[in-house]
C-alpha cells in the first residue's frame, strides 16, 4: 500500500500547489479571472475568485489529506493509529461525496454551471475525486507494514 499512499500524496500535492498558485493570483487554466472562475468554480454569478486566505486554507486541507495518505502506511501507537484511521475514513467520505456529487446533482443545478467547468467536472474533477476516495478507502483497510 505504500506505493498507493505515495501516489495519492503526489497527486494531492500537485492539486494543493495549483490551489496555492490561484491563491497567489495565478490564472491558469484561464486567461483572466472570469475564464478561471468558469473553468474551476463554475458559478456564473461569481465575479472574483475566493479570497487568498480561503484558497490557502483549501490548499492546506488538500495537502494535509496527502500527508494522511502517507501516515496511513506507518506503524504508530494504538491511539495515534485510531486518529489516523478516523482521518483517512473522513477524507475518503469527503472525496467520495465530491465525486458522486458531480453526477448526482439535479439537472437544474448542473444547468446553471458555467462552461467549461460543467464539462471538466464530468470528465476530470468528479472521476478524480472518486478515484481518490476509493484510494483512501483502500488505505483505510490496509495494514501498515514494519
Amino acid at each position: 500500500m505504500k506505493p498507493l499512499a505515495i501516489l495519492v500524496f503526489g497527486v494531492l500535492t500537485v492539486i494543493a500547489a495549483l490551489h496555492a498558485y490561484w491563491g497567489l493570483g495565478g490564472l491558469w487554466p484561464g486567461s483572466d479571472v472570469r475564464t478561471l472562475i468558469d473553468a474551476v468554480i463554475g458559478d456564473p454569478r461569481m465575479t472574483a475568485m475566493p479570497p487568498a486566505w480561503m484558497t490557502f486554507v483549501v490548499t492546506a486541507l488538500i495537502f494535509s489529506s496527502g500527508v494522511f495518505a502517507l501516515l496511513s502506511t506507518v506503524r504508530a501507537p494504538r491511539f495515534v493509529r485510531l486518529f489516523i484511521k478516523a482521518a483517512v475514513a473522513f477524507i475518503a467520505l469527503i472525496f467520495l461525496a465530491r465525486g458522486v456529487s458531480g453526477y448526482a446533482l439535479p439537472a437544474s443545478i448542473r444547468a446553471g454551471m458555467s462552461e467549461p467547468f460543467a464539462t471538466f467536472d464530468q470528465l476530470y474533477y468528479s472521476p478524480l475525486c472518486l478515484i481518490l476516495g476509493i484510494a483512501f478507502v483502500a488505505l483505510f483497510f490496509a495494514r501498515p507494514r514494519p
